[in-house]
């Protein structure tokens, strides 16, 4: 009867234990999920034709290849709506390839299509202090 309660009890705390580790390994998303999850920012940003969404995934440190501030990248944002430009803009992230290295990264790729063609876009991002993933720099084909 000792011997059954023991065994029982043993039983308890290895399952107990077993619990607890496993949930002491669940971590959260990974680097890359948080950049899937930028880009479906952007994309849901780009496709609504939501200025304040997509500047939500650039960085306040972002320079164009022009050498624009994040500012600047939002007047231009939205002179591209208000002209029409971006009507019917539809992004393709899913062959977006990404490259991560410690708090950089490169996503290419990343097709963007609307009433007025297609380009691809590649980006470069930083992962930030509150673990964000934002966009550092963006180029255009």
């Amino acid at each position: 009867m000792v011997r059954k309660r023991v065994l029982c009890g043993l039983l308890v705390m290895l399952f107990a234990v077993g619990v607890c580790g496993c949930a002491g390994l669940q971590r959260g998303p990974s680097d890359e999920e948080l950049i899937q999850q930028t880009l479906a920012q952007w994309k849901a940003g780009m496709e609504s034709q939501n200025i304040d969404v997509m500047m939500a995934t650039i960085s306040e440190e972002f320079v164009s290849d022009e050498g624009g501030s994040k500012a600047d990248f939002r007047e231009f944002l939205t002179r591209m709506i208000d002209e029409g430009t971006l009507s019917g803009a539809q992004m393709d992230i899913e062959s977006a390839m990404i490259a991560i290295e410690g708090d950089m990264a490169s996503v290419e790729n990343i097709g963007l299509s609307g009433d007025r063609g297609s380009i691809v876009l590649d980006m470069d991002l930083k992962k930030e202090a509150d673990g964000m993933w934002r966009t550092v720099a963006l180029q255009a084909y």
